[in-house]
């Protein structure tokens, strides 16, 4: 019995002992077969990322894309974008992102969209207010470029027709400024050149032929260098388009000699209407009092009234400062004199 039981756990043992082995190779080929498996997928799908990556690439860069047009925003992004330019205060600049030329882009695309519509009537004395410093500064190409603008979006404008008499106005006296440099350019080179062409003067005594004593030196004098050239009082300017003031009365003092003469007035520049009277239809005229210096140009120049107060002052003196005078002559020399003239303007 016990013999058979012996031999039972023996063949027991054996029986655990072949099932591990067989667990084990079993186990062994399980594990070859797998990394068979992982490594076979893993050829291909490094070849996959490889083409995705490929495909993913992006194209070589071709420099920052230029800005989209206007034409291709929606309503609803150009009336963004004008918002923004209206807290910016870009009412007309710079091109191409200003409030001006988004609500036009929006009429463009709605011709009915009131927001454009109340945009633009709303910013229009703003707009008017920066083009008027863009020709103060002597931008005037960028004036003419903003008052275009805002004619698109009312032609008719009154404000517009004014800002195009100063722009046309402060062209002509940018000509005539360059003019004016350029003549006296001229003559100061005129005169260098005949000062280097005038002839030694001759001090040499010669000696007489027949007595030997010396003969007077006879003196030549050199040429006067030719007088500058009179610059031209250039004609009154006048505002196109837009209501012409008045021409005001300069009146001068009288004489104070037989030999002597009062200012006369060369140049005259009219005043520009201010913009606000001229929409609200008001006229009247101011006194202005002032001193032609000894050089013909107009200084200390003041209200002494106007009616009604203040509305004209500014334009007044603004236009009385750009004239220019003969000055006084009072024995035989240039001198200072007091005036006082009325500039009206009436529409």
């Amino acid at each position: 019995m016990a013999g058979n039981v012996s031999k039972f756990r023996a063949g027991s043992k054996l029986l655990a002992i072949a099932i591990a082995a067989a667990l084990i190779a079993a186990c062994g080929k399980s594990d070859d077969q797998a990394a068979k498996t992982v490594a076979q997928p893993g050829k291909t799908d490094a070849a996959k990322p490889a083409d995705a990556a490929t495909a993913a690439a992006p194209a070589p860069d071709q420099g920052p894309a230029a800005p989209a047009p206007l034409k291709s925003l929606s309503v609803s992004e150009l009336l963004k974008r004008a918002s923004s330019a209206l807290v910016d205060s870009r009412f007309v600049a710079p091109p191409g992102n200003n409030a001006a030329e988004f609500y036009l882009a929006v009429l463009d695309k709605d011709s009915n969209n009131n927001a454009a519509r109340d945009g633009l009537r709303e910013m229009f004395p703003m707009a008017t207010g920066a083009i008027e410093q863009q020709i103060n500064a002597g931008q005037l190409d960028e004036g003419k470029r903003a008052i275009e603008l805002m004619g698109k979006a009312d032609p008719n404008n009154y404000a517009l027709t004014i800002l195009r008499g100063k722009l046309d106005l402060k062209r002509k006296q940018v000509e005539t400024e360059k003019d004016k440099q350029a003549a006296q350019e001229k003559a100061l080179a005129a005169a260098k050149a005949a000062a280097t062409s005038a002839p030694a003067t001759a001090t040499t005594a010669t000696p007489s032929p027949t007595t030997g004593a010396p003969v007077p030196a006879t003196t030549t004098a050199a040429p006067a260098p030719p007088p500058a050239p009179v610059q031209q009082a250039p004609a009154p300017a006048t505002v196109a388009s837009a209501p012409a003031p008045a021409p005001a009365a300069a009146t001068a003092a009288p004489a104070s000699s037989g030999n002597g003469s009062a200012a006369k007035l060369v140049t005259r520049v009219n005043p520009v209407y201010p913009s606000d009277a001229a929409r609200n239809r008001q006229e009247g005229w101011v006194e202005v009092a002032f001193t032609v210096g000894t050089d013909g140009k107009v200084k200390d120049a003041s209200v002494v009234t106007a009616t009604p107060p203040r509305i004209f002052n500014a334009a007044a003196l603004r236009a009385v400062q750009g004239w220019t005078f003969q000055p006084r002559v009072e024995n035989g020399r240039a001198a200072e004199q007091a005036i006082r003239t009325r500039i009206e303007f009436k529409l």
